[in-house]
């Protein structure tokens, strides 16, 4: 390591450029790790929240919570399997509402689910579902908005009254917060007339006999196979609950696009790493030349050489990240859909210090071709 600490000395003014190269590089992709993160988490936290294993849509080549449906006969068989621990139905619409004073909500997205079940989520304040037919938990984003504990919603086009009775974590899914209601209001919503039955009449008894989805709690050692003769019998099909995900608006465009960009950002670190070093070791062709001369060995110089490398990519990685972390505190703190995970951090920086080292080492390799007579005055 003497002749590239002396190096990067000597040379500090080009070092410290492609330092703060790197340095960029390592915050654009700590920046974008936190990004994606977070807009995951904003995409499908409501799914990630659920206790659950696996998820059977009505049967689809791509299955969606919009355009599935399931009904009782379903949610009924898979209680039956044996490898099923629990089985829960669960209702997914997406509805446009206001309050009662006619302030707009935008999209929320109403989840049926049966109280006391797994699929009931942990409530902040204000009390669990169950007490009131119409009551409904909210997601806590819907507070930002200006709706608490007692306000009544109103759903568009259907003017089905909710009224809030608790508040719960930040629930979204595609984007759009989750509002948690008892499965027969949610299928009243959905399927009934606007308004509800008419005064003294009572819905048909069919309308509650379907939902969107069923969620499953199966046993971790069944196999997919014994899975699927149930979903052939019972015309679904059933996905863990990492694939369900999938199933979410827009997730998977967004994972594939965010992968592409940190691709490409560990490209150009390789390009920009083997650039820099092609470019500094042709400069320094007679100097190489002279300590081979001197008798160093070429596993000598490309030892010196990638330690000269290593130094330069963790120390301008860490800088980097540690300036995107706390940019990212920041980003945090004003509401962005941003959040930082220590695991995905470490890897991302890892994978950058190892490009950064793969593009070298190719332009390392000029040092083997670097002749000892150049020392001598001849070029040739």
């Amino acid at each position: 390591m003497f002749i590239a600490l002396r190096d990067l000395t000597f040379a500090k003014g080009r070092f410290l450029l492609m330092a703060t190269v790197v340095a960029l590089i390592a915050f654009l992709l700590t920046i974008l790790s936190g990004l994606s993160t977070g807009l995951i988490r904003n995409n499908i936290s409501a799914l990630m929240a659920l206790d659950i294993s696996h998820i059977a849509f009505e049967y689809n080549d791509k299955p969606s919570y919009r355009n599935s449906m399931v009904d009782r006969e379903m949610w009924e068989g898979w209680r039956e399997h044996p490898s099923v621990i629990d089985t829960q139905p669960l209702g997914h619409t997406m509805f446009n509402a206001r309050t009662k004073d006619d302030l707009p909500l935008n999209e929320v997205v109403l989840w049926g689910i049966e109280p006391g079940s797994f699929l009931e989520p942990a409530v902040n304040r204000g009390e669990q579902l169950g007490r009131l037919e119409n009551g409904v938990v909210i997601a806590s984003k819907l507070v930002e908005k200006g709706i608490d504990i007692g306000d009544v919603l109103i759903l568009d086009r259907i003017l089905t009254e909710l009224e809030v009775i608790g508040v719960t974590d930040e629930h979204y899914i595609g984007h759009v917060p989750v509002i948690y209601t008892l499965l027969p209001k949610w299928q009243e919503a959905t399927y009934g007339p606007p308004g509800g039955p008419p005064p003294g009449e009572k819905l048909p008894s069919i309308l509650f006999d379907y939902a969107s989805v069923i969620a499953l709690q199966i046993k971790p050692d069944t196999l997919p196979g014994e899975l699927q003769t149930t979903d052939e019998d019972l015309g679904t099909i059933t996905i863990d609950k990492t694939a369900a995900y999938e199933a979410s608006t827009g997730y998977v465009e967004e994972v594939r696009t965010v992968q592409m960009i940190q691709v490409f950002l560990f490209v150009i670190s390789a390009v920009v790493m083997g650039a820099f070093f092609s470019v500094w070791t042709l400069q320094r062709t007679k100097e190489i030349g002279l300590v081979k001369a001197l008798g160093a060995s070429n596993i000598y110089l490309l030892k010196d050489s990638l330690g000269q490398v290593l130094l330069l990519m963790i120390g301008a990685t860490v800088i980097g990240t540690l300036g995107a972390i706390q940019v990212g505190r920041l980003m945090e703190g004003s509401g962005f859909p941003y959040l930082l995970v220590p695991e995905t951090v470490t890897f991302s920086a890892v994978i950058l210090i190892i490009a950064g080292l793969f593009g070298s080492a190719l332009s390392l390799r000029l040092i083997l071709k670097i002749d000892p007579i150049i020392a001598l005055g001849r070029e040739q």
